[in-house]
């Protein structure tokens, strides 16, 4: 091919391809929505690289959402056997606030720097529990609805002993 025939050529397909993806409006490539994205694993990095989140399964087949500070995990938000998770964590990635479904309902859990459970709310068969415990996550007052329909306080030492109910 003589070196005329080649600029030409070069620049007709160079016209066309011009034409096809940047001029013609009805070519999808410019705009493209895809109906679904299938994938094991979405992962999004901010401008160093760095993962800031995370769209995957875990060995349960179990979907869920991570979301990372300065790579630390700080928030996860996901499926278990029983229902969803919702754990926010501090810059740490010491898990701070727990929430989760169980077999009897909902669960709220709130820890210190230390992830130490210092409050703890949940479902029970009977109704609801309360628990206020100490910096180290031991339990001194328990709030609860008994098996028998009524309330019940207790309040304990940090050495586990009772120090008083109502009623």
């Amino acid at each position: 091919m003589k070196k005329f025939e080649r600029i030409f050529l070069y620049s007709m397909l160079a016209i066309l391809f011009f034409y096809v993806f940047l001029v013609d409006g009805n070519v999808q490539s410019q705009g493209v929505i895809q109906e679904e994205i299938r994938a094991r694993s979405i992962v999004i990095v901010n401008d160093e690289g760095r993962e800031v989140v995370k769209l995957s399964t875990d060995a349960n087949n179990n979907g869920g959402v991570v979301i990372y500070k300065d790579g630390n995990i700080v928030a996860i938000v996901g499926a278990s056997e029983k229902g969803g998770v919702i754990s926010v964590a501090n810059k740490f990635s010491t898990p701070v606030i727990g929430i989760l479904a169980g077999e009897n309902g909902g669960t709220l859990a709130v820890s210190n720097k230390d992830g130490n459970i210092v409050a703890l709310t949940s479902a029970t068969p009977y109704g609801g529990t309360m628990d206020v415990r100490d910096k180290d996550g031991f339990p001194l007052v328990i709030m609860a609805v008994t098996n028998y329909d009524r309330g019940e306080v207790m309040v304990y030492k940090k050495d586990g002993k009772m120090v008083g109910n109502l009623p």
